[in-house]
């Protein structure tokens, strides 16, 4: 009788015991994070749309958008998707990009904007930092990255199946390149 009165002390030491191992682990994981670094940024593919695939958004918005499943990559160093997008206004305005997503963080980048006006035109770096595509300014890439690039949080395990994901979408109906 004696030892199954003992067993609730027990109990409560070895959860005491155990509280700053779970604090450690806890910690362990914030370190992840915290140290996360984005690998090197390859130069921006060729503007192409060739193989560009419609971008659903909503029946509101001002532009459409498109994605060129060719120029879509995963990076198994960092899990950054990448890929050139092009964005259409309704006047017939275009704007091309070459961005990243990472999924984890649920955060976006734009490395560069293509120079329509250059004669050639060409790619001109903006090097902008990790932005939230939770906010309101991100719509087109929040629409862009749930719409093949992330699932759940999480980025496509390859290049091959992020492009295969993004493939689904329709078939680009705006300006061809």
């Amino acid at each position: 009788m004696k030892r199954l009165a003992r067993l609730p002390h027990v109990a409560c030491g070895l959860l005491l015991s155990a509280a700053p191992l779970l604090g450690h682990a806890q910690a362990v994981i914030d370190d992840v994070e915290i140290f996360w670094r984005e690998s090197d940024v390859p130069p921006a593919p060729a503007l192409s749309t060739q193989r560009m695939v419609q971008i659903d958004m909503p029946i509101y918005s001002e532009v459409m958008v498109g994605v060129d499943v060719n120029s879509v990559s995963v990076s198994s160093k960092d899990g950054v998707v990448r890929y050139v997008t092009l964005i259409q206004g309704r006047d017939g305005s275009v704007s091309a990009y070459y961005q990243g997503v990472h999924c984890n963080a649920f955060q976006g980048r734009t490395y560069a904007r293509y120079n329509f006006d250059q004669n050639p035109p060409v790619w001109e770096n903006i090097d902008e930092s990790w932005h939230d595509l939770k906010e309101k300014k991100s719509r087109y890439a929040r629409a862009i990255a749930q719409s093949g690039a992330c699932e759940n949080s999480v980025a496509a395990p390859n290049t091959a199946q992020a492009q295969r994901a993004y493939a689904r979408n329709s078939k680009w109906r705006g300006k061809q390149f």
